[in-house]
Protein backbone atom coordinates (compact mmCIF):
# COMPACT_ATOMS: atom_id res chain seq x y z
CA UNK A 1 0.00 0.00 0.00
CA UNK A 2 1.45 3.34 -0.99
CA UNK A 3 1.85 6.21 1.38
CA UNK A 4 -1.01 8.66 0.74
CA UNK A 5 1.12 11.62 1.82
CA UNK A 6 3.67 11.13 -0.99
CA UNK A 7 1.15 11.32 -3.85
CA UNK A 8 1.46 14.20 -6.32
CA UNK A 9 -0.77 17.23 -6.05
CA UNK A 10 -4.27 16.70 -7.48
CA UNK A 11 -4.39 17.20 -11.24
CA UNK A 12 -7.89 17.93 -12.49
CA UNK A 13 -6.79 17.51 -16.08
CA UNK A 14 -6.14 13.79 -15.56
CA UNK A 15 -8.75 11.73 -17.40
CA UNK A 16 -11.11 9.55 -15.41
CA UNK A 17 -9.59 6.38 -16.86
CA UNK A 18 -6.22 7.28 -15.27
CA UNK A 19 -7.50 7.36 -11.69
CA UNK A 20 -10.84 5.53 -11.71
CA UNK A 21 -9.56 2.14 -10.52
CA UNK A 22 -7.43 3.33 -7.54
CA UNK A 23 -10.19 5.73 -6.50
CA UNK A 24 -12.88 3.02 -6.51
CA UNK A 25 -10.60 0.48 -4.76
CA UNK A 26 -9.79 2.97 -2.01
CA UNK A 27 -13.47 3.89 -1.67
CA UNK A 28 -14.45 0.22 -1.33
CA UNK A 29 -11.85 -0.30 1.41
CA UNK A 30 -12.79 2.81 3.36
CA UNK A 31 -15.94 4.69 2.32
CA UNK A 32 -14.32 8.09 2.65
CA UNK A 33 -14.30 10.27 -0.46
CA UNK A 34 -11.45 12.51 0.71
CA UNK A 35 -9.19 9.52 1.33
CA UNK A 36 -10.08 7.89 -1.99
CA UNK A 37 -9.36 11.14 -3.83
CA UNK A 38 -5.94 11.45 -2.13
CA UNK A 39 -5.10 7.85 -3.07
CA UNK A 40 -6.10 8.55 -6.68
CA UNK A 41 -4.18 11.84 -6.75
CA UNK A 42 -7.19 14.05 -7.47
CA UNK A 43 -9.40 16.46 -5.57
CA UNK A 44 -12.80 15.55 -4.14
CA UNK A 45 -14.36 18.25 -6.27
CA UNK A 46 -12.93 16.75 -9.47
CA UNK A 47 -14.15 13.30 -8.46
CA UNK A 48 -17.64 14.69 -7.85
CA UNK A 49 -17.65 16.52 -11.19
CA UNK A 50 -16.70 13.30 -12.98
CA UNK A 51 -19.39 11.44 -11.07
CA UNK A 52 -22.03 13.92 -12.24
CA UNK A 53 -20.82 13.67 -15.84
CA UNK A 54 -20.56 9.87 -16.03
CA UNK A 55 -23.55 7.74 -14.89
CA UNK A 56 -21.52 4.52 -15.15
CA UNK A 57 -18.85 5.94 -12.84
CA UNK A 58 -21.60 7.16 -10.49
CA UNK A 59 -22.98 3.62 -10.27
CA UNK A 60 -19.50 2.19 -9.63
CA UNK A 61 -18.98 4.85 -6.95
CA UNK A 62 -22.18 3.80 -5.16
CA UNK A 63 -21.20 0.12 -5.36
CA UNK A 64 -17.75 0.90 -3.93
CA UNK A 65 -19.35 2.83 -1.06
CA UNK A 66 -21.67 -0.11 -0.35
CA UNK A 67 -18.70 -2.50 -0.27
CA UNK A 68 -16.88 -0.20 2.13
CA UNK A 69 -19.86 0.04 4.46
CA UNK A 70 -20.37 -3.74 4.27
CA UNK A 71 -16.75 -4.22 5.29
CA UNK A 72 -17.15 -1.82 8.19
CA UNK A 73 -20.36 -3.54 9.27
CA UNK A 74 -18.60 -6.91 9.19
CA UNK A 75 -15.84 -5.57 11.44
CA UNK A 76 -18.45 -4.10 13.79
CA UNK A 77 -20.27 -7.43 14.03
CA UNK A 78 -17.01 -9.19 14.88
CA UNK A 79 -16.25 -6.66 17.61
CA UNK A 80 -19.81 -6.73 18.94
CA UNK A 81 -19.53 -10.52 19.30
CA UNK A 82 -16.07 -10.39 20.88
CA UNK A 83 -14.31 -12.05 17.96
CA UNK A 84 -11.40 -9.62 18.20
CA UNK A 85 -8.51 -10.63 20.39
CA UNK A 86 -6.65 -8.17 22.57
CA UNK A 87 -3.27 -9.03 24.05
CA UNK A 88 -2.61 -7.82 27.58
CA UNK A 89 0.56 -5.87 28.34
CA UNK A 90 2.27 -4.50 31.43
CA UNK A 91 2.94 -0.80 31.89
CA UNK A 92 6.43 -1.47 30.48
CA UNK A 93 4.93 -2.84 27.26
CA UNK A 94 5.82 -6.48 27.95
CA UNK A 95 3.18 -9.09 27.21
CA UNK A 96 1.55 -10.74 30.20
CA UNK A 97 2.03 -14.52 30.11
CA UNK A 98 -0.98 -16.78 30.55
CA UNK A 99 -0.68 -18.47 33.98
CA UNK A 100 -1.22 -21.98 32.56
CA UNK A 101 0.20 -21.96 29.03
CA UNK A 102 2.88 -19.28 29.37
CA UNK A 103 1.74 -17.87 26.00
CA UNK A 104 0.95 -14.15 25.77
CA UNK A 105 -2.32 -13.60 27.60
CA UNK A 106 -5.20 -12.41 25.46
CA UNK A 107 -8.92 -11.99 25.82
CA UNK A 108 -11.83 -11.13 23.53
CA UNK A 109 -12.87 -7.50 23.30
CA UNK A 110 -16.62 -6.89 23.12
CA UNK A 111 -18.49 -3.72 22.24
CA UNK A 112 -21.95 -3.47 23.73
CA UNK A 113 -22.48 -0.14 21.96
CA UNK A 114 -21.80 -1.66 18.55
CA UNK A 115 -24.02 -4.62 19.36
CA UNK A 116 -26.94 -2.36 20.31
CA UNK A 117 -26.44 -0.16 17.24
CA UNK A 118 -26.38 -3.15 14.91
CA UNK A 119 -29.46 -4.69 16.52
CA UNK A 120 -31.34 -1.40 16.14
CA UNK A 121 -30.32 -1.22 12.47
CA UNK A 122 -31.25 -4.79 11.59
CA UNK A 123 -34.21 -5.42 13.88
CA UNK A 124 -35.72 -1.98 14.51
CA UNK A 125 -39.16 -3.44 15.24
CA UNK A 126 -37.68 -5.16 18.28
CA UNK A 127 -34.76 -2.95 19.38
CA UNK A 128 -35.61 0.60 18.34
CA UNK A 129 -35.83 3.33 20.94
CA UNK A 130 -39.37 3.45 22.25
CA UNK A 131 -39.70 7.17 22.88
CA UNK A 132 -41.75 8.93 20.25
CA UNK A 133 -43.35 12.28 19.64
CA UNK A 134 -46.89 12.32 18.32
CA UNK A 135 -46.93 15.25 15.93
CA UNK A 136 -50.67 14.84 15.52
CA UNK A 137 -51.36 15.18 19.24
CA UNK A 138 -53.82 17.87 20.20
CA UNK A 139 -54.13 19.96 23.28
CA UNK A 140 -57.00 18.82 25.42
CA UNK A 141 -59.96 21.01 24.53
CA UNK A 142 -61.65 23.09 27.16
CA UNK A 143 -64.86 21.49 28.39
CA UNK A 144 -67.98 22.49 26.49
CA UNK A 145 -70.69 24.11 28.60
CA UNK A 146 -74.42 24.32 28.00
CA UNK A 147 -74.81 28.12 27.80
CA UNK A 148 -78.58 27.89 27.34
CA UNK A 149 -79.01 27.82 31.10
CA UNK A 150 -77.54 31.34 31.46
CA UNK A 151 -79.60 34.50 31.53
CA UNK A 152 -79.05 37.29 29.00
CA UNK A 153 -77.29 39.30 31.68
CA UNK A 154 -74.94 36.40 32.49
CA UNK A 155 -74.18 35.85 28.78
CA UNK A 156 -73.29 39.55 28.33
CA UNK A 157 -71.07 39.36 31.40
CA UNK A 158 -69.38 36.21 30.00
CA UNK A 159 -68.83 37.90 26.60
CA UNK A 160 -67.17 40.90 28.29
CA UNK A 161 -64.84 38.57 30.20
CA UNK A 162 -64.00 36.64 27.02
CA UNK A 163 -63.31 39.88 25.11
CA UNK A 164 -61.04 41.11 27.89
CA UNK A 165 -59.15 37.79 28.02
CA UNK A 166 -58.70 37.71 24.23
CA UNK A 167 -57.40 41.28 24.18
CA UNK A 168 -54.92 40.46 26.92
CA UNK A 169 -53.82 37.28 25.10
CA UNK A 170 -53.28 39.16 21.83
CA UNK A 171 -50.98 41.68 23.58
CA UNK A 172 -48.72 38.91 24.90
Amino acid sequence: MSNENTLPQPAEDRPLAAWRKPFLEALSQSPNISRAARVAGISREWARQCRKADPEFAAEWEEALEEGVDSLEEACWARAKGENISYQFTKDGKSIPHPVTGEPYCEPVFSDTLAVTLLKAHRPEKYKDRSAVDVNATIKAQPQYDLSILTDEELEWLERIQTKLEAHTNKA
